[in-house]
């Protein structure tokens, strides 16, 4: 009998924990979103794997930086619409679920221009367009070698991507060539396939060998 009843309260625990995230809304649609601010952070690029830096200086070899394409809303005004599901339940109730909701941004990355403010080298003058010279990798795949694409082929993955828990696109853009002067900075525009195009300049960064 007690063999019985622990088998029992086994399935009964078991039912719930499949009855239960079935009360929650996170498979509905994805919630569209518009890409309408930028935001870029410097990386240190110098040691194995890049990370966020404070600092304004970079080596010569290891210029780089993260960027951010977001909406200024946020993710959890657009997580908390009452999109409702079929069984009845908003995307508000379904929250205490700790869902992942989907999210699709209205207009897709369709170029990444950068424009260079100072010389990066004899042959590389001031105002160059150097988008060409720039590695891409999103973020998540910085370290390692073989996870670095092409701005273009990383603007072709953000068409009818899905984003779960935050509707931010983050990747990082990699400098190939040694700077060979004493300062670094970039201006950066982004053309979504809306037509719009967002601009954003790196901080000056200070280079040492």
């Amino acid at each position: 009998m007690k063999v019985f009843r622990k088998i029992l309260i086994i399935l009964l625990i078991a039912n719930l924990v499949r009855i239960i995230p079935g009360c929650c809304d996170c498979d509905g649609p994805a919630t569209f979103f518009s890409f309408n601010k930028t935001g870029i952070t410097n990386l240190d690029n110098s040691g194995i794997f890049p990370q966020s830096s404070a600092s304004d200086t970079m080596r010569a070899a290891a210029v780089a930086f993260e960027v951010s394409l977001y909406d200024s809303t946020g993710y959890w005004y657009y997580a908390a619409l009452p999109a409702k599901s079929g069984a009845g339940f908003s995307r508000a109730t379904a929250m205490s679920c700790d869902c992942a909701y989907p999210m699709q941004a209205r207009a897709h990355l369709t170029n990444i221009s950068i424009t260079t403010l100072f010389p990066i080298s004899d042959q590389i003058a001031a105002g160059a367009e150097v988008s060409g010279l720039f590695a891409a990798s999103l973020r998540g795949n910085y370290a390692g070698d073989g996870v670095y694409i092409t701005p273009e082929m990383l603007c072709s993955q953000t068409e009818n991507k899905i984003y779960y828990d935050s509707g931010i696109e983050s990747f990082g853009l990699f400098l190939k060539p040694e700077v060979q002067s004493a300062n670094a900075r970039f201006v950066m525009r982004f053309t979504l396939s809306d037509g719009i195009t967002l601009t954003d300049t790196t901080a000056l960064i200070t280079i040492r060998p």
